[in-house]
């Protein structure tokens, strides 16, 4: 028989996520106004979205990293029966040294395609980013002036 020592057994990270849950319960609080409110359960929600996004980031990378490695042990698997069967065939090796060439000629610019779309994909998160920045700068001064005109009338 055997015993298991599950109290020194490692979490998995959405164990740790719910004993966090747990410990972080947040008291009822005081609230002057309906802002603080908003701002306390916006505030909230947004630290607990940053926590938890490094973990399905995670997780997809570990699924995505998987995934290629599966495909290329299929080919390298097969490798000892696939090269068995051409050998007896019998191509002549122009036509091994063509084929190699055509093939590093595509997966070259594959390569090269996928290094186009990082880069592109790098350049609209860029610009992403920069518009949000602009776009609270924005909201920033319009709150700022609503304020203002908001001060002068009186209620």
């Amino acid at each position: 028989m055997q015993i298991s020592d599950t109290k020194n057994a490692k979490k998995s990270e959405w164990e740790s996520l719910a004993d966090i849950d747990a410990k972080t319960k947040i008291q009822a609080a005081e609230y002057s106004s309906v802002c603080d409110i908003w701002k306390d359960s916006v505030h909230r929600m947004i630290t607990k979205m940053e926590y938890q996004t490094p973990i399905y980031l995670q997780a997809y990378s570990q699924t995505h990293s998987e995934c290629l490695h599966s495909i290329d042990n299929s080919f390298g698997t097969c490798y000892i029966w696939q090269k068995r069967y051409f050998d007896k065939i019998g191509f002549d090796q122009k036509v091994i040294n063509a084929y190699g060439k055509l093939c590093d000629s595509g997966t070259n610019n594959v390569v090269e395609w996928m290094d186009m779309y990082a880069n592109y994909k790098k350049i609209q998160a860029d610009l992403s980013i920069e518009y949000m920045k602009i776009g609270n700068n924005y909201l920033h001064w319009w709150i700022d002036m609503f304020g203002k005109t908001m001060s002068f009338w009186k209620f």
